[in-house]
């Protein structure tokens, strides 16, 4: 399978980093404090899917030297790992020297759980950490589970993108790859997105298999559910408890087949992490 264009076009610096300027010159800011030596406050980083909160805080750790410990909120369900959290939080730097960011990912997912670990638990460890820590969610005030995380972190909330940013994006990834495009179906490929940037480099990828991208084109994502949409989709698909769970919530969604294929092959090694699960699912 082709590389899908979110890895492939993962940004290289900051210029490449589209949208929520404001949010990166504050992540920035305290990124400068731990290279200083000043513990900062756990970041918390929410708003829509797909708008890039994931991404800066890989792309912080990478352009720095950090190393990264990740954790998403389906990990975080036993006394274990929660233990294994500590360990690298709490511990005064990697074997380079330089912080370890440790990166909890979608822990609104924590709100589903009844797992040992959870938000308490992580809340002690985060109270104790000597290396920096972010934290992503798409909503933090839906459930009250989040509250104790809220407190001790300091809050940054993303808006989705602009769609001239994305189609600004789009033209530079078209040229990239060599694909011919009108230039009316990449604004609205840009609108469509609904300020999402990593379903708008989806649905390019799928648009441009040909290597030209023309109106009637669009027809072919036709009129699916956005991009919020597409999460629940996934998130209920990799819950479901039995094929006929899996074959209702396809039946009832409108997204494209290949499209929802890839989504699918992009989620199993960020939810499915055990080597054994991983492959089987693949």
């Amino acid at each position: 399978m082709p590389e899908l264009f979110t890895e492939k076009y993962f940004p290289i610096d900051f210029n490449e980093y589209i949208g929520n300027s404001e949010i990166v010159s504050a992540a920035q800011k305290w990124a400068d404090g731990w290279d200083a030596g000043k513990v900062q406050k756990p970041l918390f980083l929410h708003g829509p899917a797909g708008v890039g909160k994931t991404s800066l805080a890989l792309l912080i750790a990478k352009l720095r030297g950090w190393q990264v410990f990740e954790m998403n909120a389906s990990d975080a369900r036993s006394k274990d790992a929660i233990d294994r959290l500590a360990g690298a939080a709490v511990q005064a730097q990697s074997f380079t020297g330089k912080p370890r960011l440790i990166l909890l990912d979608e822990v609104d997912g924590l709100q589903a759980r009844k797992d040992r670990g959870g938000a308490a638990a992580i809340v002690n460890v985060l109270k104790d950490a000597k290396n920096p820590v972010i934290l992503t969610a798409n909503e933090v005030y839906k459930d009250q589970k989040l509250a104790p995380l809220r407190t001790v972190c300091e809050l940054l909330q993303f808006k989705k993108v602009n769609y001239l940013s994305i189609g600004k994006r789009l033209r530079e990834l078209c040229a990239l790859e060599k694909i011919s495009f009108d230039e009316e179906t990449i604004k609205e490929l840009a609108r469509n997105s609904g300020g999402d940037v990593r379903a708008a480099f989806s649905d390019l990828q799928t648009l441009g298999i040909n290597k030209t991208i023309v109106p009637e084109d669009l027809k072919v994502l036709g009129f699916r559910e956005r991009n919020e949409n597409v999460f629940k989709v996934m998130d209920t698909m990799f819950k479901a408890q039995t094929l006929q769970d899996v074959r209702s919530i396809r039946m009832r969604s409108e997204i494209n087949s290949d499209l929802l294929l890839r989504w699918v092959e992009e989620n199993i090694p960020r939810i499915l992490n055990k080597g054994d699960d991983t492959a089987r699912a693949f």
